[in-house]
């Protein structure tokens, strides 16, 4: 069977479009109206660009079921294909589906489908096509699917993904040149891979992952994984590697065998993690550090304990969280912060005590971002409910669009309040000299 992968690509958006960021929702991101805020928008468009890791594992999977298969980035399929596999987002699913739609108009008796996180919580949105997996489509093509028949309407996946089952990731064909994941990693070439999913936090009142990846934890085991980077060091010459996992780490044993064996295989490699500050501590950062880690992605979300209750958000102890950023910033791992603004609760006055303590903080990057109620969360729900959800395009929830109505401050409020964060802490002279110094001992690491 001939297969396509297609990762629609969208040239009029302009800002930094990544479609396997929020949970698998995508991100678009602008950070403002302003000349400062442009600027920022413009730096993150140029350095910041993932590939999509369920597409790698699809190919793997398909090819080893001995179909023929061409992964595609754009949005023109130029042969006729059996089977079109396109990922869909909330940020850019207009377009996708107009693309479907062609795709299906030039190509009669082509099979067209749409799988990812958005289209598994509204697949009636991907209506130009004739079918839509909802949940892990790894699982499904590993597990469930036999031939076209298969492929018509709503699919629900019925298995449960065990990592371990699925082979290395292929990434043939990709623009491996054209990705990056500057300035967290600055090794290239640069790819992502997976390591966990799932996660049992209740964060999943708002937080996308769980959506589609579920509560329980499940890892590829740490054999599995140094597997998987020693392939793609030797048949892509990669440097660097993004983990896209929700929360790496929740299992230490994982974690430590996984370090020991980069280690002792002497597999050099610079690879960042999105976590949680309480799961890491300095023994475990030294011999991370060691085995590769460079940057970790953290969300701090907001100063104030009780705006976090309020929002079903469990935070870091604040005096762990200071000393875990201070031990990385003294050995040489850079840390990204996420902090979120329009939580409800939040004044004027929560949002500017957030920002200053991002600028005591003073880590390599900040991104501040809005609040959003994702379809398919409880917190998405619960606004609709109160008639509080005050835009009806999808493609506006982006984290970086007002979509509902606060509490206590205006859409105009919280935008302005959010360009104001990006200005105060990217455009000042202690980060300035901070991000240089970074620059320059980057050599020697």
């Amino acid at each position: 069977m001939k297969i396509a992968l297609l990762n629609v690509l969208n040239l009029q958006k302009k800002g930094a479009l990544n479609k396997d960021l929020a949970g698998g929702f995508g991100t678009f991101s602008i950070f403002g109206s302003s000349t400062t805020s442009k600027m920022i928008s413009y730096a993150k468009k140029k350095s910041i660009n993932l590939p999509i890791i369920s597409f790698a594992f699809l190919q793997a999977i398909l090819k080893e079921k001995g179909h023929e298969i061409q992964y595609i980035e754009g949005d023109i399929v130029d042969k006729k294909f059996d089977l079109v596999l396109i990922y869909g987002s909330i940020v850019d699913f207009h377009h996708e589906n107009t693309v479907s739609k062609k795709i299906k108009k030039r190509y009669p008796g082509t099979k067209v489908g749409f799988f990812g996180t958005f289209p598994t919580v509204e697949p009636d949105l991907f209506s130009e096509s004739d079918f839509v997996i909802r949940g892990e489509a790894e699982s499904f093509f590993l597990y469930e699917f036999n031939d076209l028949r298969d492929l018509q309407g709503i699919i629900s996946v019925k298995k449960t993904l065990n990592l371990d089952d699925l082979p290395a990731p292929d990434f043939d064909a990709f623009p491996i040149d054209n990705y990056s994941y500057f300035p967290a990693i600055k090794e290239k070439p640069f790819l992502v891979l997976q390591a966990s999913k799932g996660c049992p936090y209740s964060c999943s009142y708002y937080c996308a992952y769980g959506m589609i990846q579920g509560h329980v934890y499940r890892i590829r085991s740490a054999k599995k994984l140094v597997e998987d980077i020693q392939h793609l060091v030797n048949d892509y010459h990669i440097k660097g590697i993004q983990f896209r996992d929700p929360t790496f780490g929740l299992d230490r044993k994982q974690v430590i065998r996984f370090c020991d064996l980069l280690i002792s295989r002497n597999i050099k490699i610079k690879f960042g993690i999105e976590t949680r500050l309480d799961l890491l501590d300095k023994d475990l950062l030294a011999l991370m550090f060691k085995a590769g880690l460079r940057s970790i992605n953290v969300g701090i979300e907001t100063l104030d304990e009780n705006i976090a209750k309020m929002n079903k958000r469990n935070l870091v102890r604040i005096n762990h969280q200071e000393e875990i950023i201070d031990f990385c910033k003294k050995i040489g791992i850079k840390i990204s912060a996420f902090y979120l603004f329009g939580l409800k609760g939040d004044t004027k006055e929560s949002i500017k005590k957030t920002i200053e303590y991002a600028i005591k903080l003073n880590t390599n990057i900040a991104q501040f971002v809005i609040s959003c109620p994702y379809p398919g969360s409880k917190y998405y729900e619960e606004l609709k409910s109160k008639n509080l959800i005050i835009e009806n395009d999808f493609e506006k929830f982006n984290s970086m669009d007002v979509v509902f109505k606060h509490d206590n401050l205006t859409k105009e409020q919280i935008m302005i309040l959010k360009d104001y964060a990006f200005r105060r802490y990217y455009f000042r002279i202690e980060y300035l000299i901070e991000f240089l110094k970074w620059r320059i001992r980057e050599f020697w690491l």
